[in-house]
């Protein structure tokens, strides 16, 4: 019986068209972000991309109910949230968000008033990149079920990639798009003039360097989160991530929070946690806190 667990198992490969797609959800989130940033304010793309928690588990619910209808009453694909997971996911939401605008707001204050407004077609940007992190967040949630999607000449399916595996293909796919797409926008060769080391780019080619390194050992814990527990679970962590390293400086440097503040602060640690909380007690804590819903055959 191992002998044939070894040899399905070697039958079986990764599932490379939902890797591409989840490296195409990845570039274009960032993208979309990144191009916001011309037609609205950097406080508005702040505040958008700190609520990227609750789109990521409405996409991924959506995800998960069009996979339950094709699958039929497969108990599998009919997962849910526990209601303490998205009262959990709204309170750090407008915990973050509250405290932000604050923040950002004494900011603007401090140092004057030069605000652009925010055009519809920025925020429409900001909303298709929310609802590109919630689509990466499904995509990386399917490829960590087993047999998560059969063709008719592959009845074993497809296994669930390792952490580095899913690493390593997300960033070769996102290489592959991303090369053609800077030579026709003419900014390949001055990437590589970057790259190459030269009496006017020696200081920038060593923090380029230095910065993939970081970007890359930060990716690292980051895919090994995902395989791990889940990608909710990660996107909750680098969503409080800023704001616990701001509380921190705050700390550090002696600033004064006002009622607010500490207002936010209290519903981000209420709504970590109610997250732990269901965590702990649900009975899906190992997919995410996810809930299977029992069928007729359970």
């Amino acid at each position: 019986s191992d002998d044939a667990k070894s040899q399905s198992a070697r039958r079986e490969g990764l599932n490379h068209p939902l890797l591409l797609l989840t490296s195409l959800t990845y570039l274009s989130a960032m993208a979309a972000s990144n191009e916001s940033l011309h037609y609205v304010s950097y406080p508005t793309c702040v505040l958008a991309k700190s609520s990227k928690l609750i789109p990521n588990m409405i996409v991924g619910w959506i995800v998960e109910r069009l996979r339950g209808q094709q699958h039929g009453n497969d108990s599998n694909h009919k997962k849910s949230h526990s209601i303490m997971e998205w009262l959990g996911a709204a309170f750090i939401t407008l915990g973050i968000i509250g405290f932000q605008y604050i923040q950002l707001h004494k900011q603007s204050q401090n140092m004057g008033s030069d605000a652009k407004g925010d055009s519809p077609y920025g925020l429409a940007l900001l909303g298709v990149s929310l609802f590109m992190d919630g689509l990466l967040g499904a995509c990386q949630s399917v490829l960590k079920q087993k047999n998560a999607i059969t063709t008719p000449g592959n009845r074993s399916g497809y296994r669930p990639p390792l952490a580095m595996e899913t690493m390593l293909y997300t960033n070769l796919y996102a290489t592959l798009i991303l090369l053609p797409a800077s030579y026709y926008k003419g900014q390949f060769h001055h990437g590589m003039k970057m790259i190459v080391p030269s009496e006017d780019t020696e200081n920038q080619s060593t923090l380029l360097l230095q910065l993939n390194l970081s970007a890359s050992l930060g990716q690292v814990f980051i895919f090994l989160t995902i395989h791990h527990f889940s990608p909710l679970i990660c996107t909750t962590i680098t969503t409080t991530r800023k704001f616990f390293t701001i509380l921190l400086s705050v700390y550090k440097f002696g600033h004064v929070l006002d009622a607010w503040q500490w207002g936010s602060v209290g519903l981000v640690f209420g709504g970590l946690y109610l997250e732990i909380v269901a965590k702990l007690f649900g009975r899906g804590g190992g997919d995410g806190g996810v809930v299977k819903k029992k069928t007729k055959k359970e």
